[in-house]
C-alpha cells in the first residue's frame, strides 16, 4: 500500500476536531454511578495517574538517552507526557477481569489534568531546545481536552440523554473507536510519507531499537503499576485496571501536540509517537489475555 493513495483523505482529518469529538463521546457514555464508586476508593486511581505522569514521562525522558536520533527522543517524551487512552484502558481492564470503573477514573483525572502535566513536562524536558510555548499549550489542552469532558458530563444531568446515551452506547462506542482510528491511520500515512521522501534513510536497528524502546518503557510502567498496587495492598480488579489505564498513553492527543507544536522542526517525532501505541496494542492484548486465562483457572495474582 502506498501512503501516497490515502494521504487525499488523512489530509482532511482534523486533529483537534477528532480528538475533542472522541472525548465528548467517551464523557457522555462515561457512567456516574461508577465513577463515583470509584472515587469514593481514589488511592487506586490516583496511584495509576501517578505511574502515568510521574514513572512513565520520566523513563520516557531516561530512556531518550539511548536514541542517537534527537527527533526520536522527543517523540518518545511527547507519547509519554500524554493522558491515558481515551476508551482502550476500560477495554483491557475489562477483558482482563479488572475494575473498568477505576480504568474510567484515571482516564478522566488524566485527562482533565493534561493541561498542566503534559505541560510541565514537555516544558521542563523540551521548552528551552524547541521554543516550547507553554502558555498557548495549557490554553490549547483546556480547550481540546478538559471542555469537550465537562461537556460530556454536564450532558448526563439530563435525563433523556442519559437514556439515549445508555440504549446508544453500541454507537457511541464504535463512533468514538472510528474517530481514534482515522488519526492512527493519518499519524501512519505521515509517518510512511516522511521516511519515503528523505534521501537519508534511518537504519532498520534505529527503527528497531526505537520500537524496542517503546515496548519496554511501556511494560516497565504496567508492571510498576501492577505491582505497586499489590505493594500497595489494593485489590486484584483495581491492579489490573491500574497496570493498563497507567501504561497506556493516548495518540490522538500526542498526534495533537506533535502537529502543533513540533512538526516543523522535528518531522520524524512522529515515529515513536506511533510505535508506542501500536506495541501497547499488540503486548496488552496478550497480557490481558493471561490475566483472564488465570482468573478462569482459578489462579490469581499474588496477595498479601
Amino acid at each position: 500500500m502506498r501512503p501516497t493513495w490515502l494521504r487525499p483523505l488523512t489530509a482532511q482529518v482534523p486533529p483537534r476536531g477528532v480528538v475533542a469529538a472522541a472525548l465528548f463521546l467517551m464523557a457522555w457514555g462515561l457512567e456516574s454511578r461508577s465513577l463515583g464508586r470509584a472515587a469514593l476508593r481514589p488511592l487506586p486511581a490516583l496511584w495509576a495517574v501517578l505511574v502515568s505522569y510521574g514513572i512513565l514521562p520520566a523513563l520516557g525522558w531516561l530512556a531518550g538517552w539511548l536514541v542517537t536520533e534527537p527527533d526520536y527522543r522527543l517523540g518518545l517524551l511527547i507519547m509519554t507526557s500524554v493522558p491515558c487512552t481515551l476508551a482502550s484502558a476500560a477495554l483491557w481492564t475489562r477483558m482482563a477481569g479488572g475494575s473498568e470503573a477505576v480504568a474510567l477514573l484515571v482516564t478522566l483525572l488524566t485527562t482533565a489534568t493534561s493541561w498542566l502535566a503534559t505541560t510541565a513536562w514537555l516544558t521542563w524536558t523540551t521548552g528551552a531546545a524547541v521554543g516550547l510555548d507553554s502558555a498557548a499549550m495549557m490554553r490549547e489542552l483546556l480547550v481540546i481536552l478538559v471542555l469537550p469532558v465537562a461537556l460530556g458530563q454536564l450532558a448526563r444531568v439530563s435525563p433523556s440523554l442519559v437514556r439515549l446515551a445508555h440504549r446508544g452506547r453500541t454507537v457511541l462506542g464504535v463512533v468514538s473507536r472510528l474517530l481514534i482510528f482515522s488519526i492512527i491511520v493519518k499519524a501512519a500515512v505521515d509517518v510512511a510519507t516522511r521516511l519515503a521522501a528523505r534521501t537519508d534513510l534511518p537504519s532498520p536497528a534505529l527503527l528497531l531499537g526505537t520500537a524496542g524502546l517503546c515496548a519496554g518503557v511501556h511494560l516497565i510502567a504496567l508492571f510498576a503499576g501492577l505491582w505497586g498496587g499489590l505493594a500497595l495492598r489494593f485489590d486484584r480488579p483495581s491492579r489490573i485496571a491500574i497496570a493498563f489505564a497507567g501504561s497506556q498513553k493516548t495518540l490522538p492527543v500526542a498526534l495533537l501536540l506533535f502537529e502543533t507544536y513540533f512538526k516543523e522542526a522535528h518531522p520524524l517525532a512522529v515515529v515513536p509517537i506511533v510505535f508506542y501505541p501500536l506495541g501497547q496494542l499488540v503486548l496488552d492484548t496478550f497480557i490481558a489475555e493471561r490475566l483472564a486465562e488465570n482468573l478462569s483457572g482459578g489462579r490469581k495474582l499474588p496477595e498479601y
